[in-house]
């Protein structure tokens, strides 16, 4: 198959596009969205316009000539992507919590310094600028590695509440995708790649990337302040209370009595079933009936695994968990297993005659 001479640079700039395109929509969509409740959403916002403009910039460039305060205009904006990053994550893992003005300005002072010395700042060989750009990259990568080292850090970090496990999990890809963005330019300065396309190609990548972990995840983009805007609950007594909860749960194992109701469970831990739904609802990102249903399949799955309980039949087990319904638990089983009871317990008797 022949293809026309330049097939291949119309393919490189519709696959680089692609980028741009997503970073731009996606950048306005969070801006329109956001809220003075929701800072986080903000410096995603900011993050996503900016790498769009940085990369746009360099398919431009790859076609027309740019002059030299342009140039330097567009290489300044390296230095709000790691500010960005660095208040995005803590901002988001910390539930949109207060901002000192004097912390933005303090991080963004190089930004704006390098704004304003723009057209005194030479380029194109008029002088050496090679100390200049090693220092926008490194100054990147010390905000990704220290974002991620205080992500390590935080106290909640080991929780494994289903909510905390998403975000952290959201979080990781996103400082790990932006330290390849800067890997890369270092990769590109010292020689070792080539800008175009590669640059764009790997900003597209990573932005389809992010799009389709966020939508599965388009929960962490919301506004959860509005919705409980008149609770009296704060996070100090809703993480207290959430530790309440797992311990009624794992020591007492309440959620082994069908009839355990969320007005009930909130009645033993002496609050009101509203206050009891938005504990669960904030922490694990799921309901009362999707909380109580995740300790019931696995209390049956420790069961089907265990060689005591092989001869029972697959309704007693469910009985014994907690279920008052074979059919909700047959269902409520492959949701969460993505398999039957039958096969998960069926794998273990043939695991355990393989190895006799």
């Amino acid at each position: 198959m022949n293809f026309e001479p330049g097939f291949f640079s119309r393919f490189e700039l519709l696959i680089s596009s692609i980028g741009v395109v997503l970073g731009f929509f996606f950048g306005i969509i969070l801006l329109a969205k956001t809220s003075k409740n929701s800072k986080a959403n903000l410096f995603l916002a900011v993050y996503l316009l900016t790498l769009s403009l940085r990369t746009g910039k360099a398919l431009f460039h790859n076609y027309y000539a740019i002059t030299d305060s342009i140039l330097i205009l567009f290489l300044g904006l390296f230095l709000l992507i790691g500010p960005c990053l660095w208040f995005y994550v803590n901002l988001l893992y910390n539930n949109n919590a207060s901002l000192k003005r004097i912390d933005c300005y303090r991080h963004y002072a190089p930004f704006f310094l390098v704004m304003i010395l723009t057209v005194f700042v030479p380029n194109n060989g008029i002088t050496n600028l090679g100390n200049f750009y090693l220092f926008l990259f490194i100054h990147g990568l010390i905000y990704c590695c220290y974002s991620f080292y205080w992500l390590v850090k935080h106290p909640n970090f080991h929780d494994v509440s289903q909510k905390n496990v998403k975000i952290k999990n959201w979080l990781i890809a996103f400082i790990v995708a932006t330290t390849l963005i800067f890997i890369h330019a270092i990769l590109v300065f010292f020689d070792v790649v080539s800008f175009y396309p590669s640059s764009a190609f790997l900003f597209s990548f990573i932005i389809i990337s992010l799009a389709i972990l966020g939508c599965q995840n388009l929960w962490i983009f919301e506004d959860e302040k509005k919705k409980y805007t008149n609770s009296t609950l704060n996070n100090t007594k809703a993480s207290e209370y959430y530790k309440q909860l797992n311990q009624f749960m794992e020591n007492d194992k309440l959620f082994l009595d069908p009839e355990l109701t969320l007005v009930k469970l909130a009645e033993r831990m002496n609050i009101s079933s509203k206050q009891l739904s938005q504990i669960i609802n904030q922490i694990e990102n799921t309901n009362y009936s999707q909380y109580i249903a995740k300790y019931r399949i696995g209390e049956a799955k420790k069961n089907l695994k265990n060689p005591k309980f092989h001869n029972y039949k697959i309704a007693t087990i469910a009985f014994e968990s907690g279920f008052n319904s074979i059919s909700s638990f047959n269902d409520t089983f492959k949701k969460l297993t993505n398999t039957t009871a039958i096969n998960y317990r069926q794998s273990f008797i043939k695991k355990s005659e393989l190895d006799l």
